[in-house]
């Protein structure tokens, strides 16, 4: 029992280390603007390799014109991790109409670059920077941004790229990697796991 209790808070303190010693990394980048693009069309899509585990995706949404948020004309943002919606929402970028965030994850950040009053029209775009917790996988990642026109009775739907636009830029991806001096506490914790282990092996052969 001793030594199971030695090797459990060795254990524990190993994980306390890992997260309370870490700093930031980025896993992906992709910097470059996509430049103006038209709503309801195809979706941007980014792709990379990754370990796996928890990161934040931060992006900058370009509004072009009078992309609108909530009102007659609305569009929605949409993005989907390895084919999961995770954010849907709609931002004034030169079109007025109310800002919301209708699907986030917790700890989502959405900031106004422009500080547009509530439902200001401007016509000259917009930028938003969203910060987004997010689970990556074992392997090859998929981010997917879009943007749609609201249509039907109530929505004035696809107003084309002469009125309003979008874009994205600014995409990264950053994890937590435990800094240099936790992971050498890190490996004298494992030896010392190891160490005990033995130790215990030993004296049972010795009482056998």
């Amino acid at each position: 029992m001793k030594v199971q209790s030695l090797v459990a808070s060795t254990v524990f303190a190993i994980a306390g280390l890992a997260v309370g010693g870490a700093q930031a990394a980025t896993i992906f980048s992709d910097p470059t603007p996509t430049g103006e693009l038209a709503t309801n069309a195809h979706p941007v899509l980014d792709r990379f390799k990754a370990a796996g585990g928890a990161a934040v995706l931060s992006f900058i949404i370009d509004g072009y014109g009078s992309l609108d948020g909530q009102n007659f004309y609305e569009d929605d943002f949409t993005l989907k991790v390895n084919g999961k919606r995770v954010v849907v929402g709609t931002f004034n970028l030169g079109g007025g109409g109310a800002q919301d965030l209708y699907k986030a994850p917790t700890g989502t950040s959405a900031i106004d670059l422009d500080g547009y009053t509530p439902g200001q029209v401007s016509f000259r775009g917009g930028q938003e920077e969203l910060h987004v917790p997010v689970d990556l996988i074992h392997g090859m990642n998929s981010f997917s941004f879009s943007y749609r026109s609201l249509a039907g009775p109530s929505h004035a739907g696809f107003q084309g790229t002469g009125d309003e636009g979008w874009g994205l830029q600014n995409i990264a991806v950053t994890g937590a990697i435990p800094e240099p001096g936790a992971w050498a506490l890190m490996l004298v914790g494992f030896g010392g796991v190891g160490a005990a282990l033995r130790s215990a092996r030993s004296r049972q052969r010795t009482i056998a």
